[in-house]
Parts: structure tokens; sequence; C-alpha cells
């Protein structure tokens, strides 16, 4: 089985491309909002007095909200929020090891009978296109918010795409968006702990960089998903 893109939509590509820094906007405002003073020093503290168990609880409740369709951009604002900046490595890993399961119930046991139910020479022309592009593919699915991660890992179960391009391209294509969520979980630990203004300042500034750099990279992604051929949008005109 392909992984079909969303209806061919000039709107719905620059929607998704918008899609993170949106999001990074609204949870950073969240942060001024919530009462983070309270929480954070107390999630902090029974961070550091459990050590290991506390980055091991939260990398298993991380593989869990991946498998089931739950944000885990949430996650990794709680990461940042958390464990400061190394948030974001246990973030990675709990989103590399969500991305297993999903993928192999998916090829395992999901891809022999629908490929049989819709076998046919488009089916499988566009099977192994996808399969020699695996690891661009993947990366630009990753960079590029067209599905929830969630739903791209059983799809991708679906492909011929094999195990290494996957999961290194999902490291890759993952790094940028589990960054820019990281960050603003920090942002919200330094607005909580410290009362350096600056260091806020110069954390939200960076981030704002961030969110420009992740457009970029979204707009990218998309053109070059287009160029080969695995996302289409309606042209004007």
């Amino acid at each position: 089985m392909t992984v079909t893109p969303p209806p061919p939509d000039h709107a719905l590509k620059a929607w998704h491309v918008w899609l993170w820094p949106a999001l990074l906007v609204f949870i950073a405002f969240a942060m001024w909002l919530l009462p983070w003073g309270e929480w954070v020093p107390i999630l902090r503290d029974w961070v550091q007095s459990h050590g290991a168990l506390g980055a091991v609880v939260f990398v298993l409740i991380y593989i869990v909200v991946v498998i089931l369709p739950l944000p885990a951009a949430a996650m990794s604002v709680v990461g940042g929020l958390a464990f400061g900046w190394w948030g974001f490595p246990l973030s990675m890993l709990g989103s590399i090891l969500g991305a297993i399961a999903p993928f192999y119930i998916s090829r395992h046991w999901l891809r022999g009978p629908m490929m049989r139910r819709i076998d046919g020479p488009k089916v499988r022309a566009a099977d192994h296109a996808i399969s020699d592009n695996g690891f661009v593919f993947v990366m630009l699915l990753r960079l590029t918010p067209i599905l929830p991660f969630t739903v791209q890992n059983w799809l991708l179960g679906l492909t011929a795409i094999t195990s290494w391009p996957y999961f290194v391209a999902t490291l890759v294509g993952l790094a940028p968006g589990t960054l820019a969520m990281v960050w603003v979980g920090e942002m919200g630990g330094l607005a909580s702990v410290s009362s350096d203004r600056t260091q806020i300042v110069l954390a939200g500034g960076g981030l704002l960089a961030f969110g420009i750099f992740v457009i970029w990279l979204g707009r990218i992604a998309t053109k070059e998903m287009e160029r080969a051929g695995l996302y289409k949008s309606k042209k004007k005109g």
C-alpha cells in the first residue's frame, strides 16, 4: 500500500508549512498563562530526586504517547520543562522507540492483506518508487507535518521501505521540530525558576529564529516532495 498525500490543494500545503510555527507560538503563549512557577520546581525536584528513574519513566510514557493517537509534541515540551536541554535527547529516544512497534506491526501483519486487496501495476510501481527513495521520502514526510507522527508510523509500515532508512530518516527529520518543542519547554522553565530577564529574552529570540528556520525547512521539504512526485499541489491559473 502506498502512502497517499492529502488532496492536492495549495492552501492545504501552506497550512501545513505554518503548522509547526503556529504550534510554537500557541505553546509559548500558554507558558505565560499557566502557573508554571508552581509546577516546574515541583517537576524538576521530582526528576532530580529520582535520578535516572525519572528519565526512564519519561521515555516510557513518551513511547506510549507515540504509539497511541496522542500529541507527542506536548511530551517534548514537558521534556524541556522537566529536564531542560536534556529533554531533547530523551524526547528523540522516546520518538524513535515509539516508532518501532507501529512500523513492524503494520509491516508484518497489515501490509500483506492490504497489498493483496489493492494490488495492481500502479500500486506496485508507486510502492517501488517510495522504497527506492525511502530515506528522502521518510525524512521529508517527518519535516512536513502532512500527517500526525503516529499515523505516519502506521502508514509507512504498509510500504516497502526498509528498516534502516525508516529509522535514520526519522531521526534526522524529527530533530528540528523536537528541538523546537523542547526549546519552548526550556523557556517555560527559565520563566519559572529564573529571574534573569536577559536570559529569557535571549532564549525567546533564539526560539523565534529557530521557528523561522523550521518554516524554511518545511517549505523546502514540500517543494522536494513535489519535485519527486510524492506530493502535489493545485496550481492556480
